[in-house]
């Protein structure tokens, strides 16, 4: 890490936390609230303290990022830190001096939010630096199911990079399914439990939605990221495999799309999306297990 620049005897550590949907938290270790140079705010009210930013030993480890606040100070609620909506937030984490407040005078860290743990009111957040993107995998593994990502962009409105994902083909002229044409809404006429509810005026056959995604937009859930449907069955009962972090309430609105098991021949790629031309597994592979057999004259 350089050494820290700004002056010693006026020195204030900050952090600012920037959510996907670009809401931002701001706070800092100094008694009072600073207001920067461009005139944004920092709560001194969180509990911070610059010691709460504990490092990895090494530059490799993952940081952890220890609030220490009561929850509902400096904006951030228990829901906040539990329900997903910080989940890849970015996070500035520099110092200035409390004498003439400058927003990122001296950057110390730029990372990324990743798991929350509560424990008595006191809430822990591992982060992933930016160095860390340097360990992701480059190329692709041969295999015999299809490591494309479906409509090549989530019901969140994430478009993955073609050179990631290929499964509707050429983004200037598409050839294969696109999101668009198979969004469905609807509204939740019954709930079973937190993983199992119903819209009774589904009309698609059972397993249609396996593997899909599901987002509200409207009741408690509005907003948050969407969830992994695990089963589709007949009457229009879906099943999730983690429950959401609010309860389903009848009367609750939703977008779903349908998923796919990543497998061609007179399987989804074929069946429901005739899209066999950018299937992107090697489907006539070996199963592990045939390189164990022994063979025989």
């Amino acid at each position: 890490m350089k050494p820290i620049t700004t002056d010693a005897e006026t020195i204030v550590h900050c952090v600012r936390i920037v959510a996907t949907d670009d809401t931002t938290f701001r706070f800092t270790d100094y008694a009072h609230d600073l207001v920067m140079s461009n005139g944004e705010v920092y709560s001194a009210g969180s509990g911070y303290e610059g010691t709460d930013m504990v490092v990895g030993s090494t530059p490799a480890n993952a940081p952890i990022f220890d609030l220490a606040g009561i929850l509902s100070t400096a904006g951030i609620s228990l829901d906040n830190a539990t329900s997903n909506k910080l989940d890849s937030a970015r996070v500035y984490y520099f110092v200035t001096s409390w004498a003439a407040p400058v927003e990122d005078e001296e950057s110390l860290l730029l990372a990324f939010l990743g798991k929350a743990n509560i424990a008595d009111d006191r809430y822990t957040i591992e982060m992933m630096s930016i160095a860390d993107a340097l360990n992701q995998s480059v190329g692709r593994n041969t295999q015999a199911s299809c490591p494309w990502t479906l409509f090549d962009e989530t019901l969140d409105g994430d478009v993955i990079p073609y050179q990631r994902s290929r499964c509707s083909g050429p983004r200037s002229a598409p050839d294969g399914p696109v999101l668009a044409d198979y969004k469905e809404t609807g509204t939740i006429t019954s709930v079973t439990s937190g993983t199992v509810f119903a819209d009774s005026s589904r009309a698609e056959t059972a397993g249609y939605f396996d593997y899909g995604s599901i987002k509200f937009t409207t009741g408690n859930n509005a907003g948050l990221p969407s969830s992994v449907i695990k089963k589709h069955t007949a009457g229009g009962s879906l099943e999730l495999y983690l429950a959401l972090h609010y309860a389903v309430q009848v009367g609750d609105e939703y977008e779903i799309i349908p998923g796919c098991n990543k497998k061609k021949t007179g399987q989804d790629c074929v069946v429901k999306y005739s899209n066999a031309v950018n299937f992107g597994g090697f489907e006539d592979m070996a199963p592990p297990e045939a390189y164990r057999e022994l063979g025989s004259r």
